[in-house]
Parts: C-alpha cells; structure tokens; sequence
C-alpha cells in the first residue's frame, strides 16, 4: 500500500527509477514488496541495522521531542488517575488512553515539533542543503514528589516476604566459592 500510493502513481510516469532507503524491518523487504517495487522501478535499498541515529532525518532529529512530548501527556493522565484514586480512597489502578485519546496526543505532539527541527533532521542527513540551525526545546520531568505519590499509592495489595525473594531463595550463610 505504502509504495502504491507514494511510487505507483508517480508524477512524470514509472520510466525513471527511483531508489528507496528503508530500515532494516522484515516487512519491507517481503518477496511481494520486493516485485511489486521491481514492477514500478524502485530499487530498495537497506539501511543498516542500527544507523538509522545517522541517516533517517526522524531518528536524527524529531523522534526524541516528539517522545517526550507523549511522555509529558501521558504523566498528567497517570498524575489525573493518581489524584482521582485518591479523592475515591481506592488503590491505583492505572488505565491506558483510548485509541481516540492516543490520536490526539499524537496529532498534538506533532504540531508541537517545529518545523525547523524537521528540516534540521533532513540537513544533518545531508538530504537537503544547508546549516542546521540550532533550536532550543524544554524537556519536562517526573519530578520526585511524583514518583513518591505514585510509590505510596501503587496498587501492589502484597509485598514480598524478603525469606521468599529470589535472591534469597536457596542462599545459604556462607557464599559457596567456585573455582573455575
């Protein structure tokens, strides 16, 4: 689907070849992507595993801001959850976001990228000419109040007798000494 909308109807018609970079993901290089990229002259090519820090303008660039913004989204819903099971006197219960909230924190975080980091990742690629320009982002924390209230009120009912924990398990007085 992904290669018949962006490469099968291509501007100017499927003579000239095009060469397409991809990750390393096994579902991009199925034998059906492979003939059906053949059959609208792309060539694909692999990026290595583990370079794509270096070569793939979203690993260079926006995937990090991007992350954190989901992840500062997500810890006001876990902090929301917290003061409500509270304000109920119940243990946590921590809950996903539907599908419709993931969306809008998705859509969300993205506008928040500007676009100055997008092209920035593209010029780091050298995919584009010019300096990176530098742009300045705030990246939120868990503070440690909060981690102390989700620690207090974690929905643990039962903690772990420390003679039946498993590093106690079968240890004896003495460490036995093992010569190799």
């Amino acid at each position: 689907a992904f290669l018949e909308y962006h490469f099968g109807r291509r501007e100017g018609g499927l003579d000239k070849k095009v060469i397409l970079l991809w990750d390393d993901f096994s579902a991009h290089f199925t034998d059906e992507v492979i003939a059906y990229a053949e059959s609208i002259n792309v060539l694909l090519e692999r990026v290595p595993p583990r370079f794509t820090w270096c070569c793939q303008p979203a690993d260079v660039a926006w995937i990090r801001p991007l992350k954190a913004t989901l992840r500062d989204r997500w810890l006001v819903e876990i902090r929301r959850q917290l003061r409500c099971s509270r304000a109920a006197n119940q243990n946590l219960k921590l809950a996903g976001p539907s599908r419709s909230t993931m969306v809008e924190w998705i859509t969300g975080a993205w506008n928040e990228v500007p676009e100055s980091v997008i092209l920035n990742g593209f010029r780091k690629c050298q995919l584009v000419d010019g300096a990176a320009v530098e742009v300045e982002m705030s990246e939120d924390s868990l503070d440690d109040g909060d981690i102390a209230d989700l620690m207090a009120d974690s929905a643990v009912e039962e903690t772990i007798d420390p003679a039946q924990d498993i590093d106690a398990v079968g240890a004896t007085s003495s460490p036995e000494i093992v010569s190799l």
